[in-house]
Parts: structure tokens; sequence; C-alpha cells
């Protein structure tokens, strides 16, 4: 019996994925640049643990990510034109910046702060890169 691959069948099947993936790394990567740099990312209230923190907020930035891929779609096909990986990047770069910047004024909601914009590129460019070479082994198996 031929393998079949789930995910080129099942479309909705890789938007779950991509969900999972981009939690897990964005929480990494939080999670790192907390660890180091404890008075630019924090992470936790006074209420809200650091665990919770990390799930409630990379949850909401995975969900926006998430969210844009159908959207992202529809405007390539009505431009007639499919995005390259530079622009891919750029979108998203723009959709993580927009993200943490958004969540973080969500800090006592949702456990995570940061101390200013600058961090807020940082981190979108860091996420942007990691999310980046997940997304192109995500997209690899999907065409496989």
């Amino acid at each position: 019996m031929a393998k079949k691959n789930i995910l080129a069948e099942n479309p909705g099947l890789v938007l779950v994925v991509t969900y999972f993936i981009l939690f897990v790394l964005n929480g990494l990567v939080v999670l790192l640049a907390n660890s180091l740099f404890p008075q630019q990312v924090v992470l936790g209230t006074q209420y809200i643990t650091k665990g919770w923190a990390i799930i409630h907020s990379m949850g909401t930035l995975a969900l926006l990510g998430t969210f844009a891929i159908p959207f992202i779609r529809e405007y390539e096909r009505f431009r007639g034109k499919m995005f390259s990986p530079t622009e891919w990047m750029v979108a998203y770069f723009v959709l993580n910046f927009v993200g943490v910047w958004l969540i973080t004024r969500l800090a006592e909601q949702l456990g995570f702060g940061i101390s200013s914009w600058v961090v807020a590129l940082v981190l979108a460019a860091v996420l942007d890169v990691v999310q980046g070479m997940a997304m192109m082994l995500v997209e690899k198996l999907r065409t496989k």
C-alpha cells in the first residue's frame, strides 16, 4: 500500500499542525529571551505564573499567525501571484511585531510584558526567522 500524505489531502490539518508548531516555537523563543534578558522581556505577574504567561500569550500569538494564513492565501489569489518566501517572511515579521506589541499591551491579563517597542522589533525578527525555518519544513512535508 502506498504511503499517503495526510497533510496534502487535508488542508485543515495543516492549520492545526501550524498552530502547534508556532505555539511551541514562540514559547521557546520568549522563554529564552526572558532568561537572557529578564529586564526587557517579563513573564508572569503577581497572579499569573511564568508557565501560564507563556501558554496564554504565545497561544494568542500562534493563533494570530495561524488565522493569517487563509487571509494571505486569499490575497495571493486576488493578486494572481503566489507569495515568495521573502514576502511570507515580511508578512510574518509585520504580524509578529504587531502581535507582540498588542499582546504586551494586555500584560495584566496575559502575563507577558516588554520594556519598549525595540524589544518587540527584535523579538519579531527572531520569531520570524525561527518560524520561517519551521514553516518551510511543514511546506516541504505538505508537498511531499
